[in-house]
């Protein structure tokens, strides 16, 4: 399979390769547990769910991280989103965090996304990060100011190549999303790895006393464990570009001088009804609901795939009606030749029916044009919908090809 992505990093289509042979390494930005991840953040996972998918079905030995976020994430505010949701529904931090991780394991098995094959949880990596910090902090590249512990990005040379920015448009937007630690800082970008914060619920002594890691030192942490200083694919949601996916080059590139991922995917926004799906605005819309309001999860699967994943998405009767009418075409062909096969009471020895190949040709086509899901799955239904009973062929073929497809689609 020749494999095409749309790499952030320099924004052009770029032929896969992995840095090893055979072998490729996964790293995808995971969940802050601290309440139900709305489907805009679960078209990510199932954009990573698909990725691996594709990387397998072509032969690639993957190994997938997906971290869990249960410490460290602030908002403008200063408040720790996981410790501020615990509060209001009053119970302890780790409680909630154990709770909720719990619940997003449940809400992807429902959309068929496949276990990742480590699932770090920040607070299980504490020392990793303290590691990372005194790496840092030992180059010369760090600084403390009030209670916390500095990046001085105005040592890094490349920071915000990936978002293709100027440093005066990111330090704007850095300083619209600053937290009150931002006064702290000598530069606007200047990423926070550590704060001393006894009061916090969740603390861990450390060289520059006791407190918690920031947010953005985590994945990087937690990345270079599992996958080394570098690896081959990152993904995450488009809002992720900075500065979460910047801070984190800016604190391992400097370790090893080479890129931290050699691709970055990222998916395009969620709206409904041409609003965006934020929590502000009180129109997220969850996984668990959508279940338990009787969709299925296939076809929630499928509708966040109706779109090219760059694109953004808006969520309502279109994407949910074209996913319904595909799983359902492919579920109820699955049936009708699962039957056929039932009925014989010995092999058929049938012919290979000539549209498997024709559609096998297209779905591979559409994966490797930066996986085109919404081609693949129109190449299936269009191939299944022209079918007659005589083209149809060898019933076992056919299954066999619904079967190679599916492990990709993920929808039975």
């Amino acid at each position: 399979m020749a494999l095409r992505l749309r790499n952030t990093l320099g924004g052009r289509l770029e032929e896969f390769r992995p840095i090893e042979s055979g072998h490729v390494r996964l790293y995808h930005c995971g969940p802050t547990v601290k309440e139900a991840s709305s489907i805009a953040k679960f078209r990510s996972y199932v954009l990573a769910d698909v990725l691996r998918r594709t990387l397998e079905r072509a032969g690639y030995e993957t190994l997938q991280v997906m971290n869990i976020t249960d410490v460290g994430h602030l908002n403008e505010f200063e408040e720790d989103l996981v410790e501020m949701a615990a509060a209001r529904s009053g119970r302890y931090a780790w409680e909630l965090a154990e709770e909720e991780t719990q619940k997003f394991h449940d809400d992807r098995r429902a959309l068929h996304i496949l276990d990742a094959h480590v699932y770090p949880r920040a607070r299980d990596h504490i020392d990793d990060m303290i590691a990372l910090v005194g790496e840092l902090e030992a180059k010369g590249l760090t600084y403390q100011a009030g209670k916390s512990v500095f990046l001085d990005v105005s040592r890094l040379d490349r920071f915000g190549e990936l978002s293709s920015l100027s440093r005066e448009e990111l330090a704007r937007r850095a300083e619209e999303g600053a937290t009150r630690a931002g006064g702290a800082r000598r530069n606007p970008l200047d990423v926070e790895l550590w704060r001393s914060d006894v009061l916090h619920q969740m603390c861990w002594d450390s060289p520059w006393g006791r407190g918690f890691p920031g947010w953005h030192v985590e994945c990087a942490a937690m990345s270079r464990k599992y996958l080394g200083g570098v690896f081959d694919i990152h993904t995450g949601t488009d809002d992720l570009i900075f500065p979460h996916h910047e801070c984190e080059i800016a604190q391992v590139e400097p370790l090893t001088g080479q890129p931290l991922a050699r691709f970055w995917l990222h998916s395009a926004g969620v709206t409904l009804d041409g609003e965006p799906m934020s929590r502000r605005l009180g129109n997220e819309v969850t996984v668990r609901e959508l279940v338990a309001s009787g969709f299925r999860g296939p076809v929630i699967r499928l509708s966040l795939l109706s779109k090219h994943y760059r694109e953004p998405l808006d969520f309502g009767d279109e994407a949910l009606g074209w996913a319904r009418g595909a799983v359902n075409m492919i579920l109820g062909f699955r049936e009708h030749v699962l039957e056929s096969l039932e009925a014989a009471a010995e092999p058929t020895g049938g012919s290979l029916g000539s549209w498997i190949p024709r559609t096998s040709a297209e779905f591979d086509r559409a994966l490797e044009d930066d996986l085109d899901v919404r081609g693949a799955v129109d190449a299936v239904t269009r191939a299944l919908e022209e079918l007659t009973p005589d083209d149809i062929g060898d019933p076992a073929a056919a299954l066999n090809a619904l079967e190679d497809w599916n492990t990709v689609l993920g929808v039975f």
